[in-house]
């Protein structure tokens, strides 16, 4: 079993699943959506992260659990800026938090499903993404957060992503995107897959 190859693969199916979202998202909005960068960081041990960019302010955290095969979650990581820069794009009054609570969670439906589907799709595994939640906190409590949901779960490895989507050819947000898999995800990787 080559580990560095089926990290590698599992990293690009998920920089795929990215490109993925980005066109269900330009279909969406009816405007070009692009990746212009993305930056993948595997962690095996669970308990770090340090990775995580520091952020001010209040995030809307947007939490996918992954059910089936494999197990797992996906935090999709908002800052204020990030989350207005949004609404701008979208022409959304400032004033309607509900209309933009619900914005949030259809973003985070279609980037979670497209790679949760890129990864059910390349893996040959049945997983599903459940019903996102949306989670309000200051960024000063986002590593204590994480920590504390670390303490439920199997062991598993962590994904850092860093991806800007691109709206035209102007604005850009750029979330934090935390995948933890159960770490037996590397197992399910067949041998054909790495070799090809």
């Amino acid at each position: 079993m080559n580990t560095r190859n089926r990290e590698n693969f599992l990293i690009h199916v998920m920089n795929s699943g990215f490109e993925r979202a980005a066109a269900s998202f330009s279909r969406l909005i009816n405007r070009s959506v692009k990746i212009v960068n993305g930056q993948s960081i595997l962690i095996h041990h669970d308990r770090d992260f340090s990775y995580i960019s520091e952020e001010q302010g209040d995030l809307h955290i947007l939490v996918t659990q992954i059910i089936g095969d494999i197990s797992g979650k996906s935090f999709l990581i908002f800052n204020r800026d990030e989350s207005q820069e949004i609404f701008k794009i979208l022409n959304l009054s400032v004033s309607n938090d509900a209309l933009h609570e619900a914005f949030l969670l259809e973003l985070d439906n279609i980037i979670s499903a497209s790679v949760i589907a890129e990864l059910s799709n390349s893996l040959d595994l049945e997983i599903y993404g459940d019903v996102p939640q949306l989670i309000k906190i200051h960024a000063k409590d986002l590593q204590q957060f994480m920590a504390k949901d670390e303490k439920r779960e199997e062991p598993s490895s962590v994904i850092f992503c860093n991806t800007t989507f691109q709206f035209d050819k102007h604005e850009r947000i750029h979330p934090q995107f935390i995948w933890r898999l159960n770490s037996k995800v590397f197992e399910l990787i067949p041998e054909q897959k790495v070799t090809a």
